[in-house]
């Protein structure tokens, strides 16, 4: 017998029997008026709240999830009773009769609720309480065969919206209806097609086209690492203090729950399956995949996207680009010819031809020189390393150069290739290249060649055309350097929060993949303070890449000084950031006590602590050589400082409590010797100590990390007194580690005593990051503890600094 006892009949027999002065809306709210403010009048509601009060009723949406978890508070159900009792009973006008309705319900559910279950119920004698475990075991315990439904994320995960449908997107009706048939019987479905044929439109358009099917609709570009990507979600309830592997469990935690009305896009997965080991388990749960790919495969469900039909819909998209052409069809048909029906190709020869003035026969002629359209062997769909096609590229390549750009275009191109495809903020791009308006972008994006999504506020390149302006423009380190100089100083200001870190990373990742290196002095500079920024931000997967990567330059310096000492310098500007004038092909005492500082921070997760110790002494060596001959500079001093520092820490894993003491007011004395460079100021002493201590927090290994917080406290406290950001990180991380063990006394008393320190070393700022980061834990401590008003306070802090 299938189960009556739902949500959607209960109500139902509530709404049969009130009265008509006692509206549906007013109903729903006085039932959850825990969570629903029942004191608003009509006018005062929104009408999407009506409408999504009626979807509850009538069964079409469950009770949210944020509803449900306020009545895991066992108060808030007698909260209910004693709504039914005030507010809803007085208000039908069958008591009797409702309950009798719902009795019946109970017992046409007995096969599914059992016996047991409806003799409890139905033995309730008082009315109020009778009709709130009616709807309490309705709305927890769904019996239902039918259709599941998603917790709504639209304000969970705060970034990945569907991206823009191109606004010249025609044709592949028949391809959107084939997804939309595939996937209401099964729940993966690859599409496939060749670079720049159309695939991620045709995956947008079919989102779009059924937005309405879905709760959620999330968008992931496809980097390398599906798991990566996963983490590097932006949702509400992430933290800095989380590292990648936090971020991921939480996130794919949220992912588990969501079913058949969830579409999830991965889009550019240009990877066979088998190559990426996560993608079985994500295609395990219960949401709909559309994934897009190069690749050809054979034991997956696959549409495959061909050419548009030319003598139509290519035709049709030539002229949306380009409506003078219509004047000679004949040229527009050979050119299309020309680049093999290719849907990006078509469309970028279309906006040259609209934005240089040419003739149709004109371009046909540009495209035929470049003697690549003469082969008319068919192109083959195939992955290799490059996804490098000499066909597509060649005329895409001829293209560019006919748009006959400008200079600041070209820089423009220059900068925005070394960039991921995926995208970045078109604001922050105009901030980085310091430009005075978006104009040349703009016509960029007229042209074709930059590719904007609007819903998400992004530019990027198609990593076909990413390919040619690389090869065109060659970017190098000296000709981007404004660009540079902005990521450095936010790598430089590691101890600030950016809004979205992980698009930073993942910018500097794509430029050390593709910049040209002119200037290697520069370059090695700006990748040995990118290490504490990917640290910070705890992807640690990275570190060991960037090591590999600095001593590799290392090397080219190294090499190349034997030939040529003073090609080039560097000098340093007032922001602290290096400007790009001659190279220098000299490595420091600096450079190579950092290398090893880094080669030793690397082997700490892999508990090798005496290689690291020995790193850490080698390194002090080097710079303790260098003071003696040379004069101590801020960046040398402030080294030697850290060395002893993560000398301390080395020595702390390694049990030997004196030497560690020893090393850390070493560590300290430094600082004191130097404090005429500014060293006293300078929070990086024990940046490395805290971040490991944080790395145990989120491995769950608290005792360790508080070992860590002990040792570093009283040794701050014993040198240089409490007043310091040093004794304030050490108080907000031993509060994080109380909030986390839900030891919400202690973590109050911690996270206060940190949120003094940093008011009172940061008086001359208050809206700092250090006070902002203890802020939000105490407001959500406060509100987990039950104690609103103090966490309004907090809430109100946090409101005013954004």
């Amino acid at each position: 017998m299938r189960n009556r006892l739902t949500f959607a009949n209960v109500i139902g027999v509530l709404l049969e029997n009130k009265k008509k002065t006692y509206p549906q809306h007013q109903l729903v709210r006085s039932l959850f008026s825990a969570y629903l403010d029942d004191t608003l009048t009509a006018s005062e509601l929104i009408a999407d709240d009506t409408t999504m009060y009626s979807r509850w009723c009538n069964g079409a949406r469950p009770i949210p999830i944020d509803i449900l978890k306020t009545y895991e508070d066992e108060d808030e159900w007698d909260t209910m009773e004693d709504d039914f009792r005030d507010k809803i009973i007085p208000n039908l006008l069958n008591e009797a009769q409702a309950r009798i309705q719902m009795e019946e319900l109970i017992t046409d559910s007995i096969k599914t609720i059992r016996q047991e279950m409806a003799d409890a119920l139905i033995q309730e004698p008082d009315n109020a309480a009778f009709f709130c475990s009616v709807v309490r075991y309705a709305i927890l315990n769904d019996h239902s065969t039918g259709a599941l439904y998603s917790p709504d994320l639209s304000e969970v995960i705060l970034c990945n919206k569907l991206p823009s449908c191109n606004q010249a997107f025609i044709g592949r009706k028949d391809e959107i209806k084939a997804i939309a048939s595939h996937l209401s019987n099964q729940s993966v479905l690859f599409i496939t097609g060749m670079a720049g044929i159309g695939k991620s439109e045709v995956a947008k358009a079919y989102a779009q086209t059924n937005r309405k099917k879905y709760t959620n609709i999330i968008y992931l570009y496809y980097t390398g690492d599906l798991r990566k990507d996963i983490a590097n979600l932006t949702f509400a309830d992430d933290s800095v203090e989380m590292n990648e592997e936090v971020r991921f469990q939480n996130h794919y935690k949220v992912m588990q729950r969501l079913h058949t009305d969830t579409l999830l896009i991965l889009d550019n997965f240009n990877v066979l399956p088998k190559d990426e080991p996560f993608l079985k388990e994500l295609m395990k749960n219960d949401m709909q995949l559309l994934i897009t790919s190069r690749c050809k495969l054979k034991n997956y469900d696959s549409i495959e996207i061909k050419e548009l039909d030319k003598e139509k819909e290519l035709t049709e998209l030539f002229y949306k680009h380009c409506p003078s052409a219509k004047r000679d069809p004949d040229s527009v048909s050979a050119i299309i010819e020309e680049v093999n029906c290719h849907t990006l190709t078509v469309c970028m020869a279309a906006l040259t031809l609209e934005a240089s003035g040419m003739e149709p026969e004109e371009l046909l002629q540009e495209l035929r020189s470049c003697g690549i359209g003469q082969n008319m062997e068919e192109i083959e769909v195939f992955k290799d390393d490059e996804f490098s096609y000499a066909s597509m590229i060649g005329h895409l390549r001829m293209l560019m150069k006919l748009n006959r750009l400008n200079e600041d275009s070209i820089d423009i191109l220059r900068n925005l290739s070394l960039l991921p495809v995926s995208g970045v903020y078109k604001s922050a791009f105009k901030m980085w290249l310091e430009l005075d308006s978006l104009k040349n972008v703009n016509e960029l994006i007229r042209y074709g060649i930059i590719s904007e999504d609007t819903e998400n506020k992004t530019i990027a390149l198609h990593p076909l055309i990413q390919e040619v302006a690389i090869a065109e423009t060659i970017p190098t380190v000296s000709d981007c350097h404004v660009m540079l100089n902005h990521l450095h100083l936010i790598c430089l200001a590691h101890g600030l929060d950016v809004k979205r870190p992980v698009t930073v990373m993942e910018c500097l990742k794509s430029i050390n993949r593709h910049i040209i290196l002119d200037n290697r002095a520069y370059y090695l500079l700006f990748l040995q303070d990118m290490y504490p920024y990917f640290d910070k931000y705890l992807d640690t997967d990275y570190l060991s890449e960037l090591v590999e990567r600095i001593e590799y330059v290392m090397n080219l310096m190294n090499d190349s000084g034997k030939s040529d000492e003073t090609s080039k310098s560097y000098n340093s500007d007032k922001s602290g950031t290096p400007d790009i004038t001659q190279e220098t092909n000299h490595i420091s005492a600096c450079d190579k006590a950092l290398l090893l500082d880094y080669k030793a921070q690397l082997l700490f997760p892999r508990k090798e602590y005496d290689n690291a110790i020995k790193k850490y002494k080698k390194a002090i060596a080097l710079m303790e050589n260098y003071h003696k001959t040379n004069t101590a500079d801020a960046r040398s001093a402030n080294l030697l400082s850290n060395l002893h520092n993560n000398l301390s820490t080395a020595y702390l894993f390694r049990k030997k409590l004196e030497e560690a003491v020893s090393e850390l007011k070493t560590a300290f004395t430094v600082r004191k010797e130097y404090a005429s460079l500014g060293l006293i100021e300078n929070n990086d002493t024990l940046q490395q100590t805290l971040s490991l201590a944080n790395m145990l927090v989120q491995n769950k290994e608290y005792d360790s990390a508080l070992e860590i917080i002990d040792f570093c406290e009283s040794t701050i406290d014993e040198v240089m007194g409490r007043n310091n950001l040093d004794y304030g990180m050490c108080e907000f991380y031993r509060g994080v580690i109380a909030y986390t063990r839900s030891q919400p006394v202690i973590a109050e008393q911690h996270l206060l005593n940190a949120d003094a320190v940093f008011h009172a070393v940061m008086n001359e700022n208050p809206d700092n990051d250090y006070s902002k980061s203890t802020a939000r834990y105490l407001y959500s401590l406060y509100m987990r503890w039950g104690k609103k008003e103090l966490a309004e306070q907090y809430k109100k802090i946090l409101i005013s600094t954004h």
